[in-house]
């Protein structure tokens, strides 16, 4: 059942990054509104699925509301420097930090809990992150990149692995309010987007949400993926002791399937370096599947 919902939850977060690059390419207004009218209507549309799972109850202790308003933080966070490194540099190099600080922050809170992966998980997560290197390898162009660069990529190291753990730790703490702990974090994180796009852009900031045709499938499509993918997520780690094993499992078979996509969807021709890295993102999963 655990390796079936984590599938599940790869599947969701896959065609989440999917019909994202599709509404980024489509988006009608200025391209700098795309990201904050995302996180706006991505936001609004978790908090109403998760509502809809409770019974439109929201049960909340103050650990709940403290780690949801931290969470909520580590996701602004995030997608503030996802978007300044996007534009000010390689986005193959930003990929590998991103993706690497989704794993290792977590399991270094879990190492705190005095939960340990076995050796082999521990050679299988070592193999992952070589994967992302080798799958990213050529396309990490960082001549004349600023400074600036350099730190976002820290921080989104930082906070994707900072948001993973927070979710763990309201887990261990009040496992049953789990839910309303993504109400708090999505909507918090929605607000902050929606005041920071108002203060911004004045009289412009509603016209920012002006979207149709294609362009609003594809913005339909990925939040119904991600407000999917958040809840079935929470319920994995309610289910695995080990979400050093669950991350890796995720954002690996989230960067597996995007490699396949762009080579059977939109083409691409892979790489020596790319297909090894596929090959053994591949083995790496199938390694964290075996059961301890």
């Amino acid at each position: 059942m655990d390796i079936l919902l984590i599938a599940v939850v790869i599947l969701l977060y896959s065609f989440q990054t999917l019909f994202q690059t599709s509404y980024t390419k489509t988006y009608p207004g200025k391209p700098e509104h795309a990201a904050p009218v995302f996180c706006v209507l991505e936001s609004l549309a978790i908090v109403l699925v998760t509502l809809c799972f409770t019974g439109f109850r929201f049960p909340v202790s103050p650990e709940t509301l403290v780690i949801g308003l931290l969470n909520a933080g580590a996701l602004f966070g995030y997608n503030t420097a996802l978007m300044k490194a996007g534009t000010t540099g390689s986005y193959a190099f930003m990929n590998v930090m991103m993706l690497s600080g989704g794993i290792l922050i977590p399991m270094v809170y879990l190492v705190f809990l005095g939960i340990y992966p076995s050796w082999y998980q521990y050679l299988a997560i070592a193999a992952m992150l070589a994967a992302f290197v080798l799958m990213n390898l050529e396309d990490f162009k960082l001549k004349d990149t600023p400074a600036i660069y350099y730190v976002m990529c820290v921080l989104l190291f930082c906070f994707n692995g900072l948001y993973g753990t927070f979710i763990k730790m309201q887990d261990a703490v009040r496992r049953e309010e789990s839910k309303s702990m993504i109400i708090i974090t999505f909507g918090i994180m929605g607000l902050i987007a929606f005041i920071r796009l108002i203060l911004r852009e004045k009289k412009d900031s509603l016209s920012a949400f002006k979207i149709r045709g294609k362009n609003l499938l594809w913005l339909i499509l990925c939040i119904i993926s991600a407000a999917l993918a958040i809840n079935v997520l929470v319920l994995v780690v309610a289910l695995m002791e080990n979400t050093a094993v669950l991350y890796t499992l995720e954002n690996g078979g989230v960067l597996l399937l995007s490699a396949l996509y762009s080579i059977f969807i939109f083409k691409e021709k892979p790489s020596p370096l790319k297909i090894a890295g596929i090959l053994l993102a591949a083995a790496s999963m199938i390694v964290l599947s075996i059961p301890r």
